[in-house]
């Protein structure tokens, strides 16, 4: 394709990265990994026309098994390969070629989808104008990492006093601990505000469904209970979907629309956590959303540990949905220096 088109219809020119590191507000825990620090990859996109647009990620080896240096690897290597010299209007082809250009890599996929789209916001009058929804404010809930009962009911009185509404409490270690760190979360807070369970993986169905159990005995409601066990064991849970009336939200099994069709055909979950990173960007997860709702699942858009510029895409993608039911946008609240999302709890505001 000839270089010299018009400002209208940019190419994309080069690709290059950026590896830089930003600190969190406390250290990250869940049952999978320990976070202290966030590492961003940005991945600049050069147009024809002399402007620049970027997307920024970070890895999630345990969830998409990317690295820093793969992620770098898949965006100079396969990736920039297949995009570069094809016009910015043909956004069905270079979204095509990326997909077909090497398996999975969906955090790598992604950084280039959000420089994509951040290029179209810049020409037509911002994200949420190019994804056709209107410009509002999301609620989100706020992650209180795995620690100490203690710990974490402390964690969770500072949240709430900062105004946010909805608790996800990270678990997934030993039953009786769980079981004990709920409890201490619901006598430190207002009985009002929403509880949440993200055990990561870190139950098998039988463990979850005692915790479950035990907690009902203790008359504290869960508003939902995230991955209670391993993301390849569908039928464990369905399980936990089948005999626990807490509704069960899979996020780690699915990262594709062939994963929800799985879900729902086994009656895996009640919802699905959509997320940038493990779909590949903005058009891949449009599908999976577009998919869950087609098979009558819930859906919740939410994050990895990643700069507030992703979760400023995600957030402007769950403005198309329900904005106010509480979605899973809170790593904008973690980095700090982070100005593309402003976070006055329990609202996410994309900052446009």
């Amino acid at each position: 394709m000839e270089a010299g088109r018009s400002s209208s219809n940019p190419i994309i020119s080069t690709i290059s990265c950026r590896h830089e590191k930003r600190q969190l507000r406390a250290t990250f825990r869940t049952s999978l990994r320990e976070v202290s620090e966030l590492d961003v990859i940005a991945v600049d996109v050069s147009w024809s026309d002399g402007t620049l647009s970027t997307g920024e990620v970070s890895p999630t080896p345990p969830i998409t098994g990317e690295t820093a240096e793969s992620i770098v690897a898949a965006v100079l290597g396969p990736l920039a390969h297949a995009i570069v010299g094809v016009p910015l209007v043909e956004l069905d082809e270079i979204f095509t070629r990326m997909a077909k250009a090497l398996l999975g890599n969906t955090t790598a996929k992604c950084a280039l989808d959000l420089a994509v789209h951040r290029a179209l916001a810049d020409r037509y009058g911002g994200l949420a104008a190019v994804l056709g929804v209107p410009h509002r404010s999301v609620r989100t809930d706020v992650t209180i990492s795995l620690a100490s009962p203690e710990a974490m009911a402390v964690a969770s009185t500072e949240r709430s006093s900062e105004g946010f509404d909805i608790l996800k409490l990270k678990v997934g270690g030993e039953v009786d601990q769980d079981v004990a760190r709920i409890l201490a979360v619901s006598r430190a807070v207002d009985p009002s505000l929403r509880l949440r369970l993200d055990a990561n993986q870190g139950w098998t169905a039988k463990q979850a469904l005692n915790v479950l159990e035990r907690v009902e005995r203790a008359n504290v409601t869960i508003d939902l209970v995230e991955q209670p066990v391993p993301a390849s064991d569908l039928h464990a849970m369905a399980t936990v979907t089948r005999h626990s009336a807490v509704p069960v939200l899979a996020d780690e099994s699915v990262h594709s629309p062939r994963d929800v069709l799985r879900v729902a055909e086994l009656g895996a979950a009640d919802m699905v956590n959509v997320k940038l990173a493990k779909c590949g960007g903005l058009r891949a997860a449009r599908d999976v959303v577009a998919v869950a709702r087609v098979c009558g699942l819930g859906v919740l858009v939410g994050c990895m540990l990643e700069p507030a510029s992703a979760v400023a895409a995600a957030a402007t993608l769950a403005m198309g949905l329900d904005p106010l039911r509480g979605h899973d946008l809170d790593a904008g609240w973690w980095a700090i220096g982070d100005s593309e999302v402003a976070c006055a709890p329990p609202l996410v505001t994309v900052v446009s």
